[in-house]
């Protein structure tokens, strides 16, 4: 019973950790294939590592954490929904943020000119006023 429930912890860490690489290298506006060269793997691996059917060595995370600038601390950090002191990278990802489409809101503010992007925050905030709900 023991094995059983630390295999599931075990699938669940990967899972998460490959959320938080996912995010992190949408973040940053980096493709599969360039992290996964960056990082010394091929892109099928890493892409297996994200969607959490693979789990990576203790050395092929560390490779994956420095490709993306952060420390392996601060990618488990992020997956427990946690932050380092003083890790800026940690400091600006959220569980929620690593949702589908809060990446995507991401990616097209960042195409926008920060004349669009001031207009895209004032029209996120009077629909938030709207729905009633203040921001955490």
């Amino acid at each position: 019973m023991l094995c059983a429930i630390a295999a599931e912890f075990e699938e669940c860490a990967a899972m998460q950790i490959g959320k938080v690489i996912r995010a992190l290298r949408n973040e940053r506006g980096l493709s599969l294939e360039s992290l996964a060269f960056d990082a010394g793997t091929d892109a099928s691996n890493l892409s297996r590592v994200e969607r959490g059917v693979q789990q990576p060595t203790e050395d092929g995370l560390r490779a994956i954490a420095k490709a993306l600038g952060t420390s392996l601390a601060a990618m488990y950090a992020m997956a427990e929904g946690k932050t380092l002191l003083g890790d800026k990278s940690a400091a600006l990802v959220l569980p929620e943020d690593m949702a589908r489409e809060a990446m995507q809101m991401r990616k097209y503010f960042r195409a926008l000119t920060p004349e669009y992007q001031h207009l895209a925050l004032e029209l996120v905030k009077t629909l938030v006023k709207a729905q009633g709900k203040a921001p955490q």
